[in-house]
């Protein structure tokens, strides 16, 4: 019988792999996804456990989840609980695909304060149609036994009772088992981070979500909404500009100072009418000339295919982009 590991990349989901993989079970392994762009470590420990991997994106029911949560938010933009049962859902599709039988996760009682307390468990299980066929060996010895325990599929004295929030146990079984790679807790959701909080916000009021594909941007630069609700980014540094460039593209403008080192400026669509006041006021500062007043600036403009260079002709003194406190109000963090 086969199972189908939601892999998260952190060491956690790892760690409920190989315990079953030492029991002789096979397992395919499954990654979901974030719009958002989440970095992670699914492809490396998918090669540690030498399962194959899958991919797929949690989409635009994720962004409907993020807007309007059944079960509401944790302490942040978080709406946890919803965001597992679609999850769940999504992987239960992918069984169907690759007939596997039963699924695997990392979850640990008591680990997140929303999501993972016992009797949420039950309800997340239940809201997915898959009461009984979720199995998380990390916690297994302290919830109801499933199918697959009862069946003697799986041996339930070979699997783990832990709770709480405590990395000792799970580092110590990395060691055991010889992990050439301890990834990080992958605990760390965008979502759950009081910084990003402004950012996502924005997106799912302001914006509507009506670009999907512009959720991918939140994660890079520097983010600035004024008061006509352009959506202004920075590049933070060569990192930010490159990543950036990349999912701009069909998705917006940017512009790029041209023979002097200052931050990339991209504006996601719709476009706003003022955007060379805009851009002027975010490079000046950067500009080798700026002690002199306000002369015209070099920038390079690319949409989509298409570039050019032209002369940013200096705003109004009284534009509010060139004063450094409006910049400062509307930052987004």
């Amino acid at each position: 019988m086969k199972g189908l590991l939601l892999l998260s990349g952190g060491l956690d989901s790892s760690l409920a792999g190989r315990l079953l993989l030492e029991q002789g079970i096979e397992l395919v392994g499954l990654h979901l996804e974030s719009p958002f762009g989440c970095e992670n470590t699914a492809e490396t420990m998918a090669a540690e456990l030498g399962v194959p991997l899958l991919r797929r994106p949690k989409g635009d029911a994720f962004i409907d989840v993020l807007k309007n949560p059944e079960f509401g938010y944790g302490s942040v933009v978080n709406p946890c609980i919803d965001c597992r049962i679609l999850m769940f859902t999504i992987a239960k599709k992918v069984m169907d695909e690759t007939g596997t039988s039963f699924l695997v996760t990392g979850e640990v009682v008591g680990q997140r304060p929303m999501s993972q307390k016992r009797d949420t468990l039950y309800v997340i299980d239940q809201e997915a149609g898959m009461e009984g066929e979720i199995l998380r060996p990390l916690s297994a010895r302290l919830l109801p036994e499933t199918r697959m325990e009862k069946e003697g599929i799986v041996d339930r004295k070979k699997l783990f009772g832990w709770a709480g929030r405590s990395r000792k146990p799970q580092l110590a079984l990395a060691k055991k088992f010889g992990f050439k790679t301890i990834p990080s807790p992958a605990g760390g959701c965008l979502l759950t981070d009081e910084h990003f909080r402004e950012r996502v916000t924005d997106f799912i009021t302001l914006d509507d979500g009506r670009s999907r594909e512009n959720a991918s941007l939140l994660r890079h630069g520097r983010h600035y909404r004024f008061e006509d609700s352009t959506w202004v980014i920075l590049g933070r540094n060569e990192k930010d500009n490159k990543a950036l460039d990349e999912k701009i593209s069909g998705l917006g403008v940017s512009f790029h100072p041209e023979g002097f080192n200052g931050p990339s400026v991209f504006f996601p669509a719709p476009l706003p009418p003022h955007m060379d006041e805009i851009v002027y006021g975010a490079l000046w500062p950067h500009f080798p000339e700026h002690e002199r007043g306000y002369t015209p600036i070099p920038a390079k403009t690319v949409w989509g295919e298409s570039n050019h260079i032209l002369s940013l002709e200096p705003p109004l003194e009284e534009s509010p982009f060139l004063r450094e406190d409006h910049w400062t109000t509307h930052l987004r963090h």
